[in-house]
């Protein structure tokens, strides 16, 4: 299987996990007594977060250019910048905007932006 293939299931896997983490979010601001959903809503960013890095570190070996590199480190920027807000406890004020900023990232940043 060639890396072109690998990182696009491993962005369409992202990309769904990213969608999870989303709704799992806004679901755990409405009821938040529910510790399962909390812990899948931690283990679907983590997750997240994971494979935004693989297929970052994939993408650059595969194919470096300069001009790229800012856009990712901003996509993880992005990424770091919701684990400082939640850990802030400022996630339910502002949680929304930065889970649907996370899915936008993953549209443009990974879609646009893969090997081809």
């Amino acid at each position: 299987m060639s890396y072109i293939k690998i990182i696009s299931i491993l962005a369409s896997i992202g990309f769904v996990m990213a969608l999870m983490t989303f709704i799992g979010g806004f679901r755990m601001v409405r009821r938040a007594e529910h510790m399962s959903e909390s812990i899948m809503h931690r283990v679907n960013g983590y997750t997240t977060i994971t494979i935004y890095v693989i297929i970052a570190l994939i993408s650059i070996g595969f194919y470096f250019d300069m001009r790229i590199l800012p856009i990712w480190i901003f996509g993880f920027i992005l990424h770091y910048f919701k684990l400082v807000l939640v850990k802030k406890k400022l996630a339910v004020r502002y949680g929304g905007y930065m889970g649907g900023l996370l899915l936008i990232t993953w549209f443009v940043l990974i879609y646009t932006h893969l090997p081809k």
